[in-house]
């Protein structure tokens, strides 16, 4: 049976008519139901989220005013390649917001807006976006201004590189899953990356144990889960002790020596519980260090508990 225009949009318009709400006559709120999402408790292992960030300072840089724009250049030393947070420290008193491009290297140029802080006594971190530093060594950083950026309207205080992961957590999967790989953690650190070599693919070189790891990811279905690390370790470097973070629940485990840093070995540490919808968190954090490293770690599984 063939239907003519006429019918199909009489058909529509009743379709749409019945989803209205009748005293509004607009359609229902889909997230009407749906309270503030809850706060996700803090680990309750201090960790330093500061580690692995560097700064480069306005005061290290050199400024070149022009008639409308400024030009900032510096070099800088990076101790570790890896993905990074490019943030601009600064003031503003202008009446407007102020262009801005950073270029990192020979590759990442980064673009925004500064808007004005308020007045030149109140501090901003404007967040430009990722560039990612393929190896250890020196760096250039140019910035152009759209206006001038040297005082007394607009003052620079500095370039701040933020530890960033290197791809996002995928979703929780159909089967409730949640798989944490090496490279959708944020390394802070200042020795331990995530190593991309096919071997490897694994977060290492973690040879100071002040360094750590860290997963941010949502769950859309709550509930217990089983927690397995891939983890390896070379000959004679077993032993380290290690917490695992999952919000403020603690689980403590003993690393075992797999006889090579690239022999995986799947750990089954304990059960933890994700009971809310949202984001929640996970950390790997050493706690004494027994060897030359602490471990490689290849992904971290959480798979849902059913039956009790």
């Amino acid at each position: 049976m063939i239907l003519n225009r006429s019918l199909l949009l009489f058909l529509g318009s009743f379709v749409l008519a019945t989803a209205l709400d009748a005293q509004t006559n607009l359609p229902p709120d889909p997230f009407a139901n749906l309270g503030d999402l809850p706060e996700i408790p803090d680990y309750d292992v201090e960790v330093d989220r500061k580690r692995g960030t560097f700064t480069v300072s306005a005061d290290d840089g050199k400024y070149t005013a022009g008639s409308h724009f400024g030009t900032w250049n510096w070099d800088f030393q990076s101790e570790r390649w890896g993905n990074y947070y490019v943030a601009l420290r600064y003031t503003s008193a202008m009446g407007s917001k102020v262009g801005i491009q950073i270029k990192v290297g020979e590759k990442a140029v980064l673009k925004g807006y500064a808007p004005r802080t308020g007045g030149s006594d109140k501090e901003n971190t404007l967040i430009l976006g990722t560039a990612y530093l393929p190896e250890s060594g020196e760096y250039r950083i140019s910035m152009l201004t759209g206006d001038q950026s040297n005082g007394p309207g607009f003052v620079v205080k500095a370039v701040e590189f933020i530890p960033a992961p290197e791809a996002e957590v995928l979703g929780q999967s159909i089967d409730g899953v949640i798989q944490l790989d090496a490279k959708t953690a944020t390394t802070y650190a200042k020795k331990m990356r995530y190593e991309p070599q096919e071997k490897k693919n694994c977060l290492g070189f973690w040879v100071d144990e002040n360094d750590w790891a860290e997963w941010k990811f949502d769950v859309s279905t709550p509930g217990k889960f089983k927690v397995v690390v891939t983890q390896g370790c070379g000959p004679g470097n077993g032993g380290s002790e290690v917490a695992l973070l999952v919000n403020d629940q603690t689980v403590k485990f003993t690393v075992e020596d797999t006889g090579g840093f690239q022999n995986w070995k799947d750990r089954e540490l304990g059960i933890v519980d994700l009971a809310e919808v949202g984001e929640h968190k996970l950390a790997v954090k050493p706690l004494k260090k027994a060897g030359k490293a602490v471990m490689d770690i290849q992904k971290i599984v959480l798979t849902p508990v059913t039956g009790g």
